[in-house]
């Protein structure tokens, strides 16, 4: 019999005790799962270099983010605590990783991708230039990607160009036509919680992964492989790999650097005058008397 696991959610801060634990299914109220508490793990870790709950992470709208069809678990708490925006690749705000963005590179602190990659179409490498481009000199992308346990990458349509999905009788089957111009029909086609946009592309293995993130432009790739129990990341065998890929190691900007100090300012603003209001009301003549009487609060009193 498996024995209860108990945890506090890193997303949404919530205490949890898990009678069964499971990885893929959501085991907190707010939708979190193992792969999505990793990778708020990993994001908490490079900005504040601690693993923060998401809910309890400083408001700092010069941070700039881009989530790649992020869960409502933790994409409307970025929101409010970032400059950051979820997008899709099939409805808006739709966001196409495939193709060249020049005015937006070299934006972004951070990208998203929750078990998105195995999705894009090939090469996949184009994509993970795209991501490269967008993120500052010291960006970042935080992702999980399933990975299999042979370590080896398949790629299922290497000669995949115009295509469709395509419903025949009870079954799914992909149209591809070649760049050379032939035809092709696929019908060995595996979804991820169902048809359409979540045909599977590819499997990674973590030595081919690594391989094309250095490739594309990024200098070091950092997998996470240790367990953390008390956020209720605990992986098993079928879990998505989480992994941190960065151009350079993360450091806050000037403008983030400056809206931190503000805060730090009004929050040492804020105690000052907390502490003259304590000072006062312990100066007020009902407050002493009450302290004649034994009574009321025991201010400034050890």
């Amino acid at each position: 019999m498996e024995q209860p696991v108990a945890f506090t959610c890193n997303i949404c801060g919530a205490r949890n005790r898990v009678a069964q634990f499971a990885t893929e299914p959501a085991t907190c109220a707010c939708g979190s799962n193992v792969r999505v508490r990793a990778l708020l793990h990993l994001l908490s870790m490079e900005l504040f270099g601690r693993g923060l709950h998401a809910v309890d992470f400083p408001k700092l709208k010069s941070i700039h983010g881009l989530g790649m069809t992020d869960k409502p678990a933790y994409a409307a708490i970025l929101a409010e605590k970032f400059d950051y925006t979820n997008t899709y690749y099939d409805r808006s705000p739709a966001f196409d990783f495939t193709a060249p963005h020049p005015s937006l590179y070299s934006t972004c602190d951070f990208i998203l991708s929750a078990d998105v990659l195995e999705h894009v179409a090939p090469p996949v490498g184009r994509p993970l230039e795209e991501i490269c481009s967008l993120l500052k000199p010291h960006g970042f992308l935080a992702a999980t990607v399933p990975c299999t346990p042979d370590d080896v990458m398949r790629e299922h349509f290497p000669d995949l160009h115009e295509y469709r999905v395509v419903s025949l009788g009870n079954s799914e089957v992909l149209l591809n036509r070649r760049r050379d111009g032939a035809l092709e029909a696929r019908d060995d086609l595996v979804f991820h919680e169902g048809p359409g946009a979540v045909l599977e592309m590819r499997q990674f293995g973590v030595t081919g992964l690594r391989s094309k993130l250095l490739t594309a432009g990024f200098r070091e790739v950092h997998f996470l492989m240790d367990d953390v129990p008390a956020a209720g990341i605990l992986f098993d065998g079928e879990v998505s790999q989480p992994l941190i890929a960065r151009k350079h190691p993360y450091a806050l900007d000037a403008a983030a650097q400056s809206e931190l100090l503000d805060k730090l300012i009004d929050a040492r603003a804020q105690c000052r005058t907390l502490s003259e209001s304590i000072r006062l009301a312990s100066e007020s003549r009902w407050l002493r008397l009450g302290r004649k009487l034994g009574v009321g609060p025991k201010w400034g009193m050890r």
